[in-house]
C-alpha cells in the first residue's frame, strides 16, 4: 500500500511540474494569451497523434489474431464506461437548469465525462507498470474509443453546436487518424519503417513528438493558471463535485461493469483488457477540457480550474483505486 502511494505521488508530482515553466512564463509575460491557441493546435494536431503512434508503431505486442480481438474488446468496454459515465455525470448536474448555467454545465459533465487517459494515463501507465507492452497498448485503445467520442460528444458540450456529433468529426480528427495509422503499421508491418533496425533512428520522430504531450498540455495548464485567482481555483464547490464523479464515480462504475468478466476468469492471461479501461477511467480531468475552451471559446477560467483541481484530488484517489483493481 505504502508503495503504491508513493509511487503514484511521485508520478503525480512529475507531470504537475510541467505545469511550472507555463505558470513562471506567464507571470513574466514572456508567453502572452495570444500564443495559447497556437500551443493547442500545436498539441491536438500533433503531439497527441504522434504518441498514439508511436504506442503502435514502436516496439509493439507481437501482431495476431488474438491480440486484434482483444482491441475489440477493450474498444468496446472503453465506449461502454465512457458513455455510462457521461450519463451519470448529466444527472448528477441536471440540477444546473437555468439557461445561463448551461455553459458551466456543460464544463463540469466534460470533467465528469472524459479522462486524462492520454496526457496523463498513457505516461502514468508506462511509469507504473515499468513500460508493460499490453497494459500500454490496451490504454492506446482506450484513447481511441475516447477521441472518438471526445471530437464530437465533447466538442458538442464546449461549442454547444448539435453539428459537432457527427461521423465525419468522430472520424476525420487528428487523434483518430493517428490512432488509424498507428494500427496500420501494426497490422502492416512491412511499411512500419519505425520499427525496422536499419532505419532505427526514424523512431525518433515519433518518440521525440510524443513524448512532448505530457509536458505541452501540463504548460499549457500552468498559462491559464497564471491568470485564475485561487478563489476561483479552490473555492467552487461545482468542481469538487465534477471531481467527484471524474475520480469516484466513473472507477466505481467502470469496475461494476468490469467486474462480473473478472469474477469469472474470462482474460485471466490478459487481465490488462478488463483493467486497462478501469485505469484509464480512474485518471484526473482531461487536459482536453483546457485545449477545447481555449479552441471553442468555452468557459477556459473554470475549464483550467476544475482540471487543476481535479488533478490535485487524483493523488490522493488514485492509490486507492490501483490497490483495488490489484487485489
Amino acid at each position: 500500500m505504502i508503495q503504491i502511494i508513493v509511487k503514484v505521488l511521485i508520478i503525480m508530482l512529475v507531470l504537475i511540474a510541467f505545469a511550472i515553466p507555463g505558470f513562471l512564463l506567464r507571470k513574466a509575460n514572456l508567453v502572452r494569451p495570444e500564443s495559447m491557441l497556437s500551443l493547442v493546435n500545436i498539441l491536438l494536431y500533433l503531439c497527441q497523434p504522434m504518441l498514439t503512434i508511436k504506442a503502435f508503431a514502436v516496439d509493439p505486442l507481437p501482431r495476431s489474431g488474438a491480440v486484434l480481438l482483444n482491441f475489440l474488446y477493450v474498444l468496446l468496454l472503453s465506449l461502454a464506461a465512457i458513455l455510462l459515465t457521461f450519463g451519470a455525470a448529466k444527472l448528477v448536474f441536471s440540477f444546473m437548469r437555468k439557461p445561463e448555467e448551461r455553459k458551466a454545465r456543460d464544463v463540469l459533465v466534460f470533467i465528469g465525462t472524459f479522462s486524462n487517459c492520454a496526457f496523463v494515463g498513457i505516461p502514468f501507465v508506462d511509469m507504473f507498470t515499468d513500460g508493460n507492452r499490453e497494459a500500454m497498448m490496451y490504454v492506446i485503445v482506450f484513447t481511441a474509443a475516447f477521441n472518438l467520442l471526445l471530437w464530437t460528444l465533447g466538442a458538442y458540450l464546449i461549442t454547444q453546436d448539435r453539428s459537432q456529433i457527427s461521423l465525419k468529426k468522430a472520424f476525420l480528427n487528428p487523434c483518430t487518424i493517428g490512432t488509424a495509422a498507428g494500427l496500420l503499421l501494426f497490422c502492416v508491418p512491412q511499411i512500419n519503417i519505425f520499427n525496422m533496425p536499419a532505419v532505427s533512428e526514424l523512431q525518433q520522430i515519433v518518440v521525440y513528438t510524443g513524448n512532448m504531450t505530457a509536458p505541452l498540455s501540463m504548460m499549457i495548464v500552468g498559462i491559464r493558471l497564471a491568470e485564475i485567482s485561487p478563489r476561483k481555483l479552490f473555492c467552487d464547490g461545482r468542481i469538487y463535485l465534477a471531481s467527484a464523479v471524474r475520480l469516484v464515480l466513473s472507477f466505481g462504475l467502470t469496475y461494476l461493469m468490469i467486474l462480473p468478466f473478472r469474477l469469472t476468469g474470462l482474460f485471466a492471461e490478459n487481465p490488462y483488457v478488463l483493467l486497462a479501461p478501469v485505469i484509464a477511467m480512474a485518471m484526473p480531468p482531461a487536459a482536453s477540457v483546457v485545449a477545447f475552451a481555449e479552441k471553442f471559446d468555452g468557459e477556459k477560467d473554470l475549464a483550467a480550474a476544475a482540471y487543476t483541481t481535479g488533478t490535485l484530488l487524483s493523488v490522493a484517489t488514485l492509490p486507492f483505486a490501483l490497490l483495488l483493481i490489484s487485489l
